[in-house]
């Protein structure tokens, strides 16, 4: 069964449209379950219906033009349920609905299942027999498991065919995903280089077939030579007979085996990637349908050569692009580098299928101010390429070929959003005070974007959260002492007299080192920030020094420690740092060293119970709410499957926050905030409502933070979070506080056009 499942995935997987993706489907799941009837209907939000998409056994006539309501017959019951119906005698159901249109009156035992996806009820699957029986247990599982493993696939088929569209009919295709750095980006799709595979291959026909000859060419040359390198390479250190596989590659690149299939079809006008994805593809399914196990398996020879043709051939491609000066950078998963290649003044804009809009590589993008969504559909990204693109990142929403009418409205909307942060940047010199006279201190959480940081001195009260670590990640190696001391001292040199402070190395989780490899099965539960570090006292020793000795004649340097979970991790830290201090004052005699003010920051769950204890201990706390919510909500904020439950306007997670702020008031402990709800302006609101008198965030979100608490009063706050609090649910408090905004005259902040 469980082959029979794969086989069926595979086959509909390779097909190039939906309908033939869909007619196969239906073919094949009827003949697996040796039944008279297999027919599927698809969704049509628009018209609140559904439509018979595919069928084996019902009117062929009828596919693409029978509806049936939301709300009727059995198939409608299925979607309302989302759970399968099992009947021997479909006519006997009070909501069976007759449809001679179809031709099912001979049908009596009758089973389904609903596609969902993400949620969403996506069509119906319907199994007819004219036997009147009920369907076996095994048979209903076989077909919910298909249903399962193939929702995605067909979800990706659906979205495959909107993008299809040609852009000369001004049909607007639109994908949904995740807000992340807000904002509004119209530019032009450049698509990094995805992890290829044949699925993210659209067929497409190409007028020079020369040009598509010398591509194929170029590519299988590139494959022979990666071939005669990786035999040098192993010749050595593996048998003879075990080199011949790299023989039987080169056999099967030769012109009479792959080069003359691909060939044939070149010459049919497909393009090169065509031409190859169609004669892969009917090899792997000719070898997978022989019975010989031995035959089988070369199947994977076939996909793994095929694959490695089709890399050559995208990079030979992507050689010679160039980005657009209004890129929308469009990844499988962002990454910094990514980001570092794009020319400067040439990014408008960032979407990424992987990752969710609370990674770290999410909150890069908003320190740039770069607009940018997370968690689309998963679909083939090449097919993106060179395509016009709005980017609204204030919905979440992907707009592709962009009707010119759309195109102005965005544009008098981004007109609209440049207005109004005119408005911030003229008072971001101004005093962080609200109506009725509360000073509020907005720092800067630096340490991503290297190169830029320095010049926002003047307009934030210090750093709140240095992250250092951002350093480590750019070097081949770990940094040495002399080398840290001498960036740091920059750093602090930079934001003199205001105080900074600074995050001890923060590794783990989606953090990596090159050069350091930590490989585990749930890296934000693993070994992860002060963790790291004190299993790595000569690390740990190296930076602090670095850190006091670049302090010395300053004296705004603060020390804050990641990742903080138990009492035994303060008193080891702190160990360590008297030590450091100490053995400095050996070294330099003759200097007056400073022992900096030491922080914890408040990340995990057990932390917030632990604040009678550590008010006696350390200077200072933050917040880091990110990793906070993370761990209260158990949502891991990169993963794109859970981003929506990632949501710090949950109430449980401000009732921890008001707890913490009682706690630490209630033990003169110094208090601050250095998570991204800081920075956005109702987060902000709420926090100061429950006592946070230090709010740590990027640049780009304090000049629009400051503009908006000196247009508010304390007394208005404080009831507004005594009202979010009582609430039950995040959609509630967000209702809450969008309301606040409005009424406050604060609206224009949240207004974006409502497209479907």
């Amino acid at each position: 069964m469980l082959a029979t499942l794969r086989a069926i995935a595979e086959s509909v997987s390779q097909q190039a449209c939906l309908d033939s993706a869909l007619a196969c489907f239906v073919n094949m799941v009827k003949n697996a379950m040796q039944t008279e009837c297999c027919s599927i209907y698809f969704a049509d939000y628009s018209q609140d219906n559904f439509v018979l998409m595919a069928t084996e056994g019902l009117n062929p006539v009828a596919v693409g033009k029978f509806r049936i309501g939301f709300t009727e017959g059995l198939v409608g019951l299925v979607a309302q349920r989302e759970e399968p119906i099992n009947i021997a005698y479909a006519k006997s159901h009070p909501r069976f609905k007759a449809s001679p249109e179809v031709n099912e009156e001979s049908y009596n035992a009758f089973l389904s299942v609903p596609v969902v996806h993400q949620k969403k009820v996506l069509g119906v699957i319907v199994v007819q027999q004219k036997v009147a029986r009920v369907f076996s247990q095994d048979e209903e599982s076989f077909l919910i498991t298909l249903s399962a493993q193939l929702a995605s696939q067909l979800a990706h088929a659906e979205i495959k065919e909107v993008l299809r569209q040609d852009e000369s009919s001004h049909q607007t295709s639109v994908l949904k995903g995740v807000s992340s750095a807000p904002g509004i980006a119209i530019g032009r799709a450049f698509v990094v280089i995805p992890k290829l595979d044949f699925k993210s291959i659209e067929l497409k026909k190409d007028s020079n077939q020369a040009l598509q000859q010398r591509l194929f060419s170029q590519a299988v040359s590139a494959t022979r030579h990666e071939f005669n390198t990786l035999s040098m390479t192993l010749s050595d250190s593996i048998p003879k007979e075990a080199l011949a596989v790299f023989d039987v590659y080169q056999q099967l690149l030769d012109a009479k085996s792959l080069g003359q299939n691909v060939e044939a079809q070149l010459q049919q006008g497909w393009c090169a990637k065509s031409a190859l994805k169609i004669v892969i593809e009917k090899l792997i399914a000719q070898f997978n349908a022989m019975q010989d196990p031995y035959i089988k398996e070369r199947a994977v020879d076939v996909k793994d050569i095929g694959l490695r043709v089709l890399h050559h051939l995208v990079n030979t491609e992507h050689a010679v692009k160039r980005y657009p000066k209004d890129s929308v950078l469009i990844a499988n998963t962002l990454t910094p580098a990514m980001l570092a290649e794009v020319p400067k003044g040439h990014l408008v804009g960032v979407v990424s299928v992987n990752g969710s809009a609370n990674s770290h590589a999410s909150i890069l993008t908003r320190a740039m101010g770069i607009p940018a969504i997370w968690g689309i559909e998963d679909v083939p990204l090449l097919q993106f390429d060179g395509k016009k693109m709005i980017l609204d990142a204030y919905s979440g929403r992907l707009y592709i070929s962009p009707s010119q009418i759309l195109q102005d409205e965005y544009r008098q909307l981004k007109y609209q959003e440049t207005l109004l942060n005119d408005k911030f940047v003229a008072e971001q010199d101004c005093e962080s005070v609200t109506l009725d006279g509360q000073q509020i201190s907005l720092l800067l959480n630096a340490g991503l974007d290297l190169n830029t940081e320095s010049t926002n001195t003047a307009m934030c009260d210090g750093v709140g959260l240095y992250r250092t670590e951002a350093w480590f990640m750019q070097k081949g190696q770990f940094p040495s002492q002399i080398e840290q001391e001498k960036w740091y001292r920059q750093v602090l040199e930079s934001y003199y007299p205001e105080p900074v402070v600074m995050r001890t190395l923060d590794i783990g989780g989606d953090k990596v080192l090159d050069y350091f490899d930590i490989t585990e099965e749930n890296p934000f539960l693993g070994w992860r920030g002060i963790r790291v570090t004190l299993d790595h006292p000569e690390l740990f020793l190296d930076q602090l020094k670095a850190m006091i000795k670049a302090n010395i004649g300053l004296g705004n340097l603060k020390i804050m420690l990641p990742m903080i979970s138990g009492t035994e991790e303060v008193d080891e830290s702190l160990a360590l740092l008297a030590q450091a201090y100490f053995e400095l004052e050996e070294q330099y005699p003759d200097k007056v060293i400073e022992r900096p003010p030491v922080g914890v920051m408040l990340e995990v769950p057990s932390s917030v119970f632990m604040l009678p204890e550590w008010s006696k201990k350390v200077d200072f706390c933050s917040v880091g709410s990110n990793d906070l919510t993370q761990y209260l909500l158990a949502v891991d904020r990169s993963n794109a499957r859970v981003a929506d439950l990632f949501n710090p306007y949950h109430p449980g997670v401000l009732r921890v926050l008001q707890k913490v702020a009682e706690e630490c008031h209630q033990h003169d402990l110094p208090l601050s905030l250095c998570g991204e709800l800081g920075g956005d302006p109702e987060g902000a609101i709420l926090l100061i409502a429950m006592g946070y008198r230090q709010l740590s965030m990027n640049h780009f979100s304090i000049s629009k933070v400051k503009w908006v608490l000196r247009r508010l009063k304390m007394s208005d706050m404080e009831v507004l979070l005594a009202e979010c609090l009582a609430q039950s649910t995040a959609k509630q408090v967000l209702r809450l506080t969008r309301s606040f905004m409005i009424e406050h005259k604060l609206g224009k902040l949240f207004y974006t056009p409502n497209h479907g």
